[in-house]
């Protein structure tokens, strides 16, 4: 009896250590930016292979990241430069699948939520994420409830906290952005 309870519980850990923690196939959350203090909406479609990453508190506002996991092209539009592209590596684009990527290491685990660390050197750069975890009742999937990120000469060390989740998306017309007029750029 032991060594079953024992494999169960090295298989239930495998889970998350094995990068099985994964997102719902579509949700929307709305992030509080502790340290810019504003709003950060994030909708991920991964029926589609997309994430949308607005800042501020309008869905439909012009200060946007798009992540298209299928093509490894990041869109970012800001107010004072338009909308530029840039083709990342697969493994960049890892950090943002469905499920956690089997580098992530978990750092802490703990009754209200575990925390996974995930790390991305891109060339000079680099890529920093914790990310605290908890599941989304009985669904199998998991939300982000913490987000703490960092990307050199992009962004500085921010954290964001969950304020706001639904599982699908309420507006689908939130990806409708013409990418078309977006150039290539080095974000």
């Amino acid at each position: 009896m032991k060594t079953v309870l024992a494999a169960i519980f090295l298989l239930l850990g495998c889970n998350a250590v094995c990068g099985q923690i994964c997102y719902a196939p579509q949700s929307e959350s709305r992030f509080y930016l502790t340290l810019a203090m504003e709003d950060f909406y994030v909708a991920q479609d991964f029926t589609r292979g997309l994430w949308l990453i607005v800042f501020g508190s309008d869905v439909h506002g012009d200060h946007w990241s798009i992540v298209d996991i299928n093509t490894n092209i990041t869109y970012i539009n800001t107010p004072e430069e338009g909308c530029k592209y840039h083709l990342y590596t697969p493994q960049s684009n890892d950090l943002f699948q469905q499920c956690l990527p089997s580098s992530a290491a978990i750092v802490k685990d703990g009754c209200l939520m575990d925390f996974y660390y995930m790390t991305l050197s891109l060339g000079a750069e680099e890529f920093e994420w914790l990310v605290g975890v908890t599941p989304v009742g009985d669904s199998g999937y998991y939300k982000r409830s913490v987000s703490r990120f960092q990307e050199t000469n992009v962004v500085e060390r921010e954290l964001g906290v969950l304020v706001d989740f639904s599982l699908g998306i309420s507006d689908p017309t939130v990806f409708d952005k013409d990418l078309s007029v977006c150039v290539d750029g080095l974000i």
